[in-house]
């Protein structure tokens, strides 16, 4: 072997030995396509919808809006360090076969989901939705619903007022869907 070779020989074997590492890297770019299609709640994969006389959707946002009484109001108020469970609309209060459920979240997309609440407040004001068909009443939060294509889920609200002052309250509720 003369030693033209020899050296071309070392040069391919020093190349080759310096892309053998660790893999890792520092970053990297890559730039994708997204394509999104905002659309009203009537056509959205997940729907909200009140029960009772209120009956409507969401037409005008993801947001659906529930009055209750003021903690420690004068005469119509709930009650602090209590649980309450609200299951069906004021206004059905009387009728023979009151709806059962205040909200309805329905699954209209193309795969099953697991759908579950959260509640983040800086009181200590505690709202959860629950079931309204389960026996046991247990928070979405703790036991999200399953949810396959074209089934729906009833609930009711459940405030827990341990340790609030009295006062008026604005709380939200994000109802979260993914795929189990």
């Amino acid at each position: 072997m003369n030693r033209r070779e020899f050296i071309t020989g070392l040069g391919v074997t020093g190349v080759a030995g310096s892309f053998v590492g660790t893999g890792a890297f520092t970053a990297t770019t890559a730039d994708r396509e997204l394509s999104v299609e905002v659309t009203g709640d009537d056509s959205a994969s997940l729907t909200l919808r009140e029960l009772g006389n209120g009956g409507r959707s969401a037409e005008n946002g993801p947001e659906v809006e529930f009055n209750f009484p003021v903690i420690g109001g004068s005469d119509t108020g709930i009650g602090s360090n209590s649980v309450y469970e609200f299951d069906r609309d004021a206004s059905e209060a009387g009728q023979n076969n009151p709806t059962l459920g205040l909200l309805r979240i329905e699954n209209h997309g193309t795969q099953s989901v697991k759908v579950y609440s959260t509640h983040s407040t800086d009181s200590s004001l505690q709202v959860e939705l629950y079931d309204v068909t389960d026996p046991d009443r247990l928070a979405l939060s703790d036991d999200p619903a399953v949810l396959n294509v074209g089934e729906s889920v009833d609930v009711g609200f459940r405030i827990r007022t341990y340790g609030t002052a009295i006062g008026t309250y604005h709380e939200t509720i994000e109802i979260v869907a993914q795929a189990p």
